[in-house]
Formats: structure tokens, sequence, C-alpha cells
């Protein structure tokens, strides 16, 4: 289908990353002079339609591969900060595909958590690890069809060549009048003529090819469409990302219609029969969406792929991607630029929040401006926000000695009771599976696990120095990277909280202490922590218990029960 090109030795052999930008300069010239070969022709092409409208559609794909190229030489260079977790689900991730149980896995958080830079930044790495491996980047659209992502027919181009396979030659039809005058004026008999004989031959061949133009063979004129492509590479041999952006952007049919695809690397081009096989050990799928839309993917999708949602950096992860991409950023502006921006980000108020790539574009300002200064108030705030009520809201220079308390998110309801609310079966694990001391009363739980052949990634604990109630100098454990498992249809929340199907509950029963309950509209609550236009928080009590709840905008109410009672 693809043929390798003269730079491929090149890039397989590729280890400094210098050497491989040399290669993307290299291939988007030649990207240049086929698209100033392509104009010459169609300069001579000038009254020919199907001719103008191939070139046409070449110089399209052209330009996307030019794009495409100079976004990820870009974006690759882009320092990012992977958390704990989200490695944790990569090793699990690289484990199912390697032995061809799951190679996806969906992404879900806000916009700006660098949910679609991951895939460019672990393909950064690798390219600089000398592997050889691609991206291939799907943003969707609402008009996008299932057929469209694994390939498509060229028939402007077939028809372009059928006709001119079909035309006869000036020569034959100049070589057809002067036998006809012949035969016409009786100089020749043309049942014996060897000359005529030998022309009647040429013409059989002529309408021969006119009748084999009409069925021209398929496979010339198949274009793979992005996801055609990323099975087909993978079955090559090539490693390949493919990032479904934006799914939820996609109508429902699209994202049902790739699922057998996705599940099996394995489509057939009808027109031609060809059965194209990838490989799930090569092939990574990364799908992204957005929390407030994440509800569109169906139960069936979700059920074929891992789950990770990715939180918004905390303040020291945000810090720490701040002076990765500012170098030597002087303290102060740090502190005040990370706390003015999540006082917009977590006000209960705002319209649009500010995402990451806003605060890092901000800075760039500021620190432009201001020379590492602090500013008095809050200037340059058409970066921040982008709705007129969000302008209005008070917040300006804040107390500097209280930066490091950043209060956390209000007005929101937690991921957790969000899913419960959508009708998941929502519980919590038990919390001691993240402490060092408890480790002993887990070991059969992870014998369990290993036994039905679950991924899992056990906690990870490092020394720190401390003090203890009486300020004695002390060694703490603490935990680094929390529990997790990682398995199709399970979906984990943060906090200990997991999503988990029917057929799913009997591997984690004896670690599950509450479940998640729904109630009806109309529960009286005996106090109230926090309310506002969206939820309310505080405490309820059913048969003499008291639970901590939270009250939707609909009325219904979330708690916690035990599991076992």
């Amino acid at each position: 289908m693809r043929k390798n090109f003269e730079l491929q030795p090149q890039i397989d052999e590729v280890e400094d990353p210098e050497v491989f930008k040399s290669i993307l300069s290299s291939l988007l010239a030649k990207i240049d002079f086929l698209e100033e070969k392509l104009s010459m022709i169609t300069e001579e092409s000038r009254g020919k339609e199907n001719i103008i409208k191939t070139i046409g559609k070449k110089e399209e794909q052209l330009d996307r591969m030019r794009h495409s190229l100079t976004e990820i030489n870009e974006r690759m260079e882009r320092p990012y900060v992977v958390s704990a977790e989200l490695q944790a689900v990569k090793e699990v991730l690289d484990v199912l595909a390697e032995s061809g149980d799951c190679n996806s896995v969906i992404l879900e958080g806000e916009p700006g958590t660098g949910k679609t830079q991951w895939a460019y930044s672990e393909v950064g790495q690798e390219l600089q690890e000398g592997k050889d491996v691609a991206l291939i980047h799907i943003r969707v659209k609402d008009t996008m069809r299932a057929q469209d992502l694994l390939y498509s027919v060229d028939d402007v181009r077939r028809l372009s060549d059928a006709q001119s396979r079909a035309q006869v030659p000036e020569e034959i039809k100049d070589e057809a009048m002067f036998w006809k005058q012949k035969i016409v004026s009786g100089e020749i008999d043309p049942t014996t003529d060897k000359g005529y004989m030998a022309f009647k031959a040429k013409m059989r061949a002529v309408v021969e090819l006119g009748e084999t133009s009409k069925d021209l063979d398929y496979l010339n004129y198949i274009d793979l469409g992005p996801l055609g492509e990323a099975i087909y590479q993978s079955g090559k041999g090539k490693k390949i990302y493919l990032l479904i952006d934006e799914i939820e952007k996609g109508r429902e049919e699209l994202m049902t219609g790739i699922l057998d695809e996705i599940e099996n690397l394995t489509f057939t081009i009808n027109e031609t029969g060809t059965v194209v096989k990838g490989d799930k050990k090569n092939l990574r799928i990364i799908v992204t969406t957005n929390t407030e839309d994440s509800d569109k993917i169906p139960p069936s999708f979700r059920r074929r792929s891992l789950y990770h949602y990715v939180d918004y950096p905390s303040r020291s992860d945000l810090s720490q991607i701040v002076e990765l991409n500012f170098p030597g950023i002087q303290k102060e502006l740090l502190n005040y630029a990370i706390s003015v921006f999540y006082q917009y980000h977590e006000n209960p108020k705002i319209q649009k929040r500010p995402s990451t790539p806003e605060l890092l574009s901000w800075i760039r300002v500021l620190a432009t401006e201001y020379n590492g200064r602090i500013p008095e108030d809050v200037p340059h705030k058409e970066i921040l926000l982008k709705y007129q009520e969000d302008w209005a809201l008070n917040v300006g220079k804040i107390n500097m000695q209280a930066q490091e308390q950043i209060a956390e998110s209000k007005g929101e309801l937690p991921l957790y009771v969000r899913k419960a609310l959508q009708g998941e079966h929502v519980f919590h694990l038990d919390s001691g599976l993240n402490s060092y001391y408890d480790q002993y009363r887990f070991s059969k739980f992870y014998a369990h696990l290993q036994n039905q052949g679950v991924n899992f990634v056990t906690p990870y604990f490092e020394e720190q120095e401390g003090e203890n109630d009486y300020g004695d100098r002390i060694t703490k454990q603490k935990c680094i990277r929390d529990f997790q498992v990682i398995v199709p249809g399970v979906e984990a929340l943060g906090d200990g909280y997991y999503v988990i199907p029917d057929d799913k509950i009997d591997l984690f029963e004896e670690v599950i202490d509450t479940m998640t309950e729904i109630l009806p509209p109309g529960q009286q609550f005996i106090s109230i922590i926090e309310k506002s236009k969206n939820l309310v928080k505080g405490k309820i009590q059913i048969d003499g218990y008291e639970y901590n709840a939270y009250m939707s905008e609909d009325g219904r109410t979330v708690i916690n029960r035990p599991y076992k009672e």
C-alpha cells in the first residue's frame, strides 16, 4: 500500500533528536518540491477537468502532511510533566498491548490538562531513544464517518485514467481510415491481406484495453484513512501512536462504527477484497474527551478501552511545568502568577476556566513586560479570561504570604459524584491500600488479582524526614504513587474511587469499603458545609446514621454507604 522513501533508513537508525529534526526538514523540503511540480502540471493541464481535480486533491494531502510534520516537530519539544498515575497507566497499557489484550486508553479531563500533549511527548521521548515510532492525529469532527477513517476510493483519478486508456490514439484512427479506403476501392482482400490482418489484431487490443479500463484495479486508487493507515503500518511492524482527539465531537455512529476495527485491528477493502490486519503490540490508541461531554461516549466503546481521568495539575506540578517552560523564572513572579491563576481557575463563578496554555502565554507576557517584577494588579486579563462576566470578578493582587495555601475547588461536584449521577456504579476502595504500614493486610488481595490475570500497580513509597507531634525527628514512608488497578471497563476516578461494572465486582469485594448511592429529591440536611447554585454539601441523617452528602442542581442527593453493613 505504501512504499518506503529514501529517508527511511536514516529514520530507522536515528539516535540524536537533532538528526531527526534535520530529517523532518528534509521531508518538508520534499513536500515543497512536489507541490511546485504539481503547480507546473496544473498550468499545463488547463481544460482537463479530471486531472486538475486529482492534482487539487494531492495538493491538499501534501499540505496536510506539511502541517502534521511541522506540528509533530514543534509539539515533541514542549516540556511535559507526567504524573505518577498517568505513567502507571502507560506501563499497564504497554503490558496489555504486548499480550494482545487491550491497546487503547480513554483520557478524560478538563481542556488544558495535557491529554493531547501527552501523546506527542511519548512519541518524542521514544524517538530520542532511537525507536522507530510515528504519531497519527485524528481531530474528530461531527461530519466524520467511520468509513472515512478507514479508507476512501479516489474515483476522480480512476475515471480520468479509465478515459485516457479507453481513448483510441490518432495514429490508429488514421490507419483505420487508410485500410477502409483500400477495402472500399477493392485494392485488397480483407480476408487474406496480411497487412490488414495485423491491423485487425492491433484494433482488437485497443478494444480490449477500452473494456479493461472500465474495471481498473481498485487497489491502485485506494487512499487509507488515518485509522486504516495506523492499522496497516502496525501490521508491517512499525510502532504507531494513534491519537483520536475529542472523540465526543463525533456522532455516536462514528464511535460505534469503529469499535470492531479498534478492538480487532482488522478491516476489509470491499472494492478489492483486500484484508488489512494490524498488530496490537505495535499500536497504541489514545482517545481524549473533555469532561463536560464525556457522557456522549457509548458504554460499548468504553468497555474496549482502559480509562484514566487526567486531573488538573497540582500547584507543585504546575510550578514544575512553568519552570520547565521558563528556566530561571524569578520565584516571586512564579508564585504570583500561579496564585492569581488558581484564584480564577477555582472560582465557582467563572464562565470559562483558564487552562495551562493560557497561563504559560500570560507568564510569557509578564516576564517580558515586567522583567521579574510583580504587577500591582492583574494585567492582560484578555489572555486568561474569555467572557465579560469573568472580567468583573474581583480578583486582584493577592496576599503573597498566603500564596502557598490555595483553597480546594468550590462550587463543583467531585468526579465520583458526577459519575454516579450519570448512572455509573461507583465504589471506594480501602484507603489502607496506599498506607505503607497496612500493606500486609492486602497480600491476599494482590494474589487474587494476579491469579485472575488482572493488571495492577502496587503503591510506591519513599522515605522522608519529618517530625512527630512531640517535635522529634522521625523517618516517614510517603506514598509517591497510589495503588491502581487498570482493567477495561473499570474507571479509576482518583482518591480511591472507581467505576466498577457488575461483572467485575468479585475482583474487588474484599477491599471495597463504601458504595455510592443516589437518593431521591427532598432529602433534609441537618448541617450545611457549602452551598452554591450548583450544589449543596453537608450532612444528612438516615436510620440514625449521619452521612456526608452532595445535592445536585436537580435535587438528587449522593452519599457513600458502607459496602458491607
